[in-house]
């Protein structure tokens, strides 16, 4: 009975391990449909199951006769137990293999693209396949919401610009005056001849303005019938105009100014460079030492002819303004124009000297070289910033006599007086260094002269003002520009002379050209020839103007005398006084020949208050004197 047991026992064991080893049945797919395409799945393994023992036939066996045959029957038992343990763990041991294949498939299967991208949505669970899409149905409409948000946002933004735009414009038309309109037609009238210019044929302009010369020049026999001297004048401004680059407006002037021919020699002279040129400095050097000293760092240069301290350099290996002896202030970069006031106003030592516009120090520093740094020299600028390079310049040269002031030139009457001497080099429209600065041919307008016109005629009046008309060597003032309109010129100085106490005197410089006298319908004085002018095209230099004119006498015309504003105060030098009173006593001579000694003598006096009233007291003295001696007589 026991062995049956542990038969029965074994045999139940066996088909669990057996229900546990058969293969676990697929889960159906719900919604899943049948695929045309073949599917690739792997051969199922061959399960190995242990072979069943067949049951023995229960029969009735004899009892054991003795021990030993117990015995061996129990080790028969053991044996049995051994082989049937071994057969379970080998069961269990596939069973897990099994396993481990199931869930690797189950793994390739879920990973694998086994299907198209068509067919996945249709595999996908109902559940899931339905949330996916209300997710993505719910993105389409996230994004529509927000593109339209941002087109409504765009076009509100059109239409607030729109709006704004015609607001602005609607206000700007309202605005706009007659002058305006003037100006914008100037405007687009210059835009349209720019962009003609684009297909202009320029060696045909050129040659046109030659032949329009050619016909101006003998215009009687040359002209054409019908065409009168005012059109080919106008066919000349419009090519200069497109050939140079010039405004309508800036070659009127200059055609006024100067003859057809002579007009296009200056048009093209300002094309090209002025040659540059230095100043020796004769407090430190001579123009002499200077020369070789450059010469033999490779600069080649000549010296001017008119000039004892200038030179024009031609070439140079070496930078010019970075030279050993630049910096030790032998010489600065000036141009040959700049010279001629400084010629004119012929400074002498132990003066006092005004240089009303002194930036930035060419003209000072040599005037300081002309005084040998003695006396006083008084450089003035209003400009600040442009005080930087005048002090600079001052330093460098070793001027040791100029004290510098930052004040509007027409305070200086007021604030300090009774110079003997005076340079006014006006601000000017610059229209004579074209070739230095090129914008003027488009930047400057008739404006520009006016507002020039009327600060000069101030700054000339008050430097004149400055200078003591008494003074025994000097009361001589230059008034200088480096512009070429009449109305910045002779016209200002005319102006001068119907204001002030004045006379035009010689500049002593050899050469230049005549001032105006008469100038399209005005009349100037005719002194006003003793002016000189400096053009380009003629003297290879900068176009500049120079007057001199001479104080007479400290009283305004129709006035006071400057004299009591500028409070001047006189030197106590009895010399000085009598070399005043010899040279205003030929004058009075001059001009009064019929009066008596004794009214000469107090003629001669009239410049001095103080001199006057002691002759006056003298005279008085001396009739008292008389009268007592009289008396005494009688």
């Amino acid at each position: 009975m026991a062995v049956d047991k542990k038969i029965l026992a074994a045999a139940a064991a066996k088909k669990q391990v057996a229900a546990k080893a058969a293969p676990a049945p697929q889960k159906k797919v719900v919604g899943a449909k049948p695929v045309a395409t073949k599917v690739s799945v792997p051969p199922p393994k061959k399960q190995t199951t242990p072979s069943k023992p067949q049951p023995k036939k229960a029969v009735k066996q004899p009892e054991p006769e003795s021990e030993e045959e117990d015995e061996e029957e129990e080790e028969e038992d053991f044996s049995d137990e051994e082989e049937e343990s071994t057969n379970k763990s080998n069961l269990f041991e596939d069973d897990d293999e099994e396993d481990e294949d199931e869930d690797d498939e189950d793994f390739n299967n879920r990973n694998t693209k086994a299907f198209s991208d068509e067919n996945q949505k249709w595999l996908k669970v109902k559940g899931q396949e339905g949330e996916d899409d209300d997710e993505d149905e719910e993105d389409d409409e996230e994004e529509d919401g927000l593109e339209a948000q941002s087109r409504l946002i765009k076009q509100k933004k059109d239409k607030i610009e729109s709006e704004n735009i015609d607001e602005i414009q609607k206000e700007h038309k309202k605005s706009i005056d007659e002058e305006d309109k003037l100006d914008i037609e100037e405007e687009k009238e210059e835009g349209e001849a720019q962009s003609e210019l684009m297909g202009v044929d320029l060696p045909a302009v050129y040659q046109r303005i030659k032949d329009v010369i050619q016909t101006l020049e003998n215009f009687a026999k040359e002209r054409k019938q019908g065409t009168t001297r005012q059109q080919y004048m106008g066919r000349l401004a419009q090519d200069i105009s497109t050939y140079f680059g010039y405004s309508l407006w800036l070659v009127d002037v200059f055609l006024k100014i100067f003859p057809v021919g002579e007009a296009l020699e200056f048009f093209e002279a300002n094309e090209t460079h002025r040659p540059l040129t230095i100043r020796a400095n004769t407090l430190k050097t001579r123009r002499k030492d200077l020369a070789e000293a450059l010469i033999a760092r490779g600069v080649h240069l000549e010296p001017i002819k008119w000039s004892q301290v200038g030179l024009t350099i031609y070439d140079t290996q070496v930078a010019i303004g970075a030279t050993p002896e630049y910096l030790a202030g032998h010489y600065i970069q000036q141009s040959a124009s700049s010279f001629l006031p400084v010629l004119a106003l012929a400074p002498q030592p132990n003066e006092r000297v005004l240089d009303m516009c002194a930036s930035p120090g060419g003209k000072t520093t040599y005037i300081a070289a002309m005084m040998k740094n003695t006396g006083v020299l008084v450089a003035n600028d209003v400009n600040k910033d442009r005080i930087k390079s005048l002090v600079a310049n001052i330093h460098r040269l070793g001027v040791k006599n100029a004290s510098v002031s930052n004040l509007d030139g027409r305070e200086y009457p007021t604030v300090m007086g009774g110079f003997d001497r005076c340079l006014v080099d006006a601000p000017c429209v610059g229209l004579g260094v074209i070739s230095k600065d090129p914008q003027i041919k488009l930047s400057k307008s008739e404006r520009d002269v006016i507002t020039c016109t009327h600060s000069q005629k101030e700054l000339l009046l008050h430097a004149i003002d400055s200078v003591d008309a008494d003074s025994p060597t000097g009361g001589i003032i230059v008034y200088s520009t480096c512009s070429l309109t009449v109305e910045e010129n002779e016209a200002v100085v005319d102006y001068a002379l119907k204001k002030r106490d004045v006379k035009i005197v010689d500049t002593t410089i050899d050469f230049g050209v005549q001032g105006f006298t008469h100038y399209r319908d005005s009349h100037f004085h005719p002194s006003l020839i003793l002016t000189r002018r400096y053009y380009p095209h003629t003297h290879n230099m900068d176009g500049f103007y120079v007057a001199k004119l001479q104080k007479i006498s400290n009283k305004i015309p129709n006035g006071e005398s400057t004299g009591a504003k500028q409070q001047v105060k006189k030197r106590k030098n009895p010399a000085s006084d009598s070399e005043a009173s010899n040279t205003s006593s030929s004058e009075s001579e001059s001009s009064n020949k019929n009066i008596n000694k004794k009214a000469k003598t107090t003629t001669a006096n009239n410049t001095n208050t103080n001199n006057k009233v002691s002759n006056q007291k003298k005279g008085k003295g001396k009739n008292r004197y008389f009268k007592s001696k009289i008396n005494q007589k009688k």
